[in-house]
């Protein structure tokens, strides 16, 4: 890179779960571009001790960051800190790149309009790294000005090891006359699975963090399997046969706040699927819609109740094989890699 990055830390090794898997495959890629962490007071750390963190940043912005260098934050982040960023800007001459993780006030609301403070969180940034073409409208339409460059989809980084064992799984693999889709996530909030109607021959195989009086209400169909870390889980995911990227409360149609979000987010469960060799299954006005048509790595649909056409009239076969093709690019964070190259090229 010729020009340094520098990262406003988000504590992302502090955090073990799936959610923090996404965010350490991000500090991944920016170590590969020999990315420095801007360091803050550890999280376990009392608020006072916090309150450092602004003053080391400024001190840091200015004696470190140098002109045309690149400093990176992700939202949601300190709202505070991105306006020191953006006011010593005019000083230091900088370029500010943002990551989009979460758009809260879309995700928890479901709102066509952004909120205020977030959207000047992201205008600061000269660079937005957004999750799909349809945030980029979306962001366009609440007057954001920034150059953006979509994403397109999370990576979901392996090692060897876990790459090896991916392979033989999917090598191994046949498909049964009963159809496996997997769906993996916080099952509590997916509250779909008790209302929806399955086909006789389809078993959805589920994993994920679920509380034992909604465990009673799942729909026929539905097998619940308990929870595991985002190391080992594609290893169960490898031996379905899709995955299903869903959400809301909806029996059919996505309805509620969590399923429109769909249109803006990429969920991290299409990247756990297609890095564990498997074709999905999204709703086609979701923002993972282009990147499945674009790789043919999986089916569209409109509504639950298309489920059982859509996957009796694919070609399986094409759609193992594109997903197994786009899985090693997932692997070694190709797709952000990408953004980040072209953000500060």
């Amino acid at each position: 890179m010729k020009n340094n990055i520098y990262v406003l830390n988000q504590r992302q090794d502090e955090t073990f779960d799936a959610a923090g898997k996404a965010m350490r495959d991000v500090f991944s890629v920016l170590a590969d571009k020999n990315a420095k962490v801007i360091w803050s007071v550890p999280k376990h750390c009392s608020k006072y001790l916090k309150l450092l963190d602004l003053p080391y940043l400024v001190l840091f912005l200015l004696f470190h960051v140098n002109k045309n260098d690149n400093v990176f934050y992700s939202i949601p982040e300190n709202h505070l800190k991105i306006r020191l960023l953006k006011s010593l800007q005019h000083v230091k001459k900088y370029r500010i790149i943002c990551f989009v993780n979460d758009l809260n006030a879309f995700r928890y609301d479901g709102q066509t309009d952004g909120d205020p403070g977030e959207v000047r969180a992201l205008a600061a940034a000269d660079k937005i790294l957004a999750p799909n073409v349809n945030t980029v409208s979306m962001l366009k339409k609440n007057g954001i000005s920034s150059d953006m460059i979509p994403v397109g989809i999370w990576d979901y980084r392996m090692n060897e090891t876990q790459i090896a064992k991916i392979r033989e799984i999917s090598h191994a693999h046949k498909k049964e006359n009963a159809v496996k889709i997997a769906f993996a996530g916080n099952l509590n909030k997916s509250e779909f699975l008790s209302v929806m109607e399955i086909p006789s021959d389809v078993r959805m195989e589920l994993w994920g963090k679920l509380d034992q009086e909604r465990e009673k209400t799942l729909a026929d169909g539905c097998y619940y399997h308990g929870i595991l870390s985002s190391d080992e889980i594609p290893f169960a995911v490898a031996e379905m046969d899709y995955g299903l990227v869903w959400d809301g409360s909806g029996k059919d149609e996505i309805e509620g706040g969590l399923g429109e979000y769909l249109r803006y987010n990429n969920s991290h469960k299409c990247a756990l699927y297609l890095a564990s060799g498997i074709p999905v299954i999204v709703w086609s006005r979701s923002g993972m819609a282009n990147f499945v048509r674009e790789h043919a790595c999986g089916i569209t649909i409109d509504r639950l109740g298309d489920l059982d056409q859509a996957i009796h009239t694919a070609d399986y076969e094409k759609l193992k094989e594109a997903a197994l093709a786009v899985a090693p690019k997932l692997w070694e964070g190709y797709y952000l890699s990408q953004a980040i190259d072209s953000a500060c090229g």
